[in-house]
């Protein structure tokens, strides 16, 4: 979590030069990505101080459903997302954690990412296009040749 002051938005995560689940998995092995997740709802577990904390088999269990549904993820995901849930964005716990709740905090996440990076994709295709129609460089030249051969 010492990185995780510079997460500030949802692009910020998406954006940071950090490796994904799936390339982990690729470089080095799935069992090391496995232990990655579940280092971080070992932490999870611990710093939130429940009551009904989950149990070891459950944190296996959680992670292995993270790393085969999430591994578009980067860790700089992991990190924002875990800020949130730490934070309490995602509500009360209720003295528990279970399987179901964290799942569905990075399906919540997943979908807001995804939201996050279609609305980049647009507005860069947007940017992109309205360049194409309206080329500054190639409207300024016209206006400077134009009046240079009036003068």
């Amino acid at each position: 979590m010492r990185h995780a002051g510079k997460l500030i938005t949802v692009t910020d995560a998406m954006c940071a030069p950090a490796p994904t689940l799936a390339s982990i998995q690729r470089e080095k092995n799935a069992a090391f990505a496995h232990a990655l997740v579940m280092g971080w709802l070992v932490y999870l577990n611990d710093i939130l101080n429940l009551n009904k904390p989950m149990t070891e088999e459950q944190i296996e269990l959680c992670a292995q459903e993270v790393n085969n549904n999430y591994f578009n993820l980067k860790m700089s995901d992991l990190t924002y997302l875990f800020k949130k849930i730490i934070s309490g964005q995602y509500g009360e716990f209720y003295e528990s954690l279970t399987i179901a709740k964290v799942l569905s905090f990075f399906r919540d996440y997943f979908e807001e990412r995804c939201q996050v990076a279609e609305t980049e994709s647009y507005r860069t295709h947007a940017d992109f296009s309205s360049n194409e129609e309206f080329n500054y460089s190639q409207n300024l030249r016209r206006i400077w040749h134009g009046k240079s051969q009036k003068s």
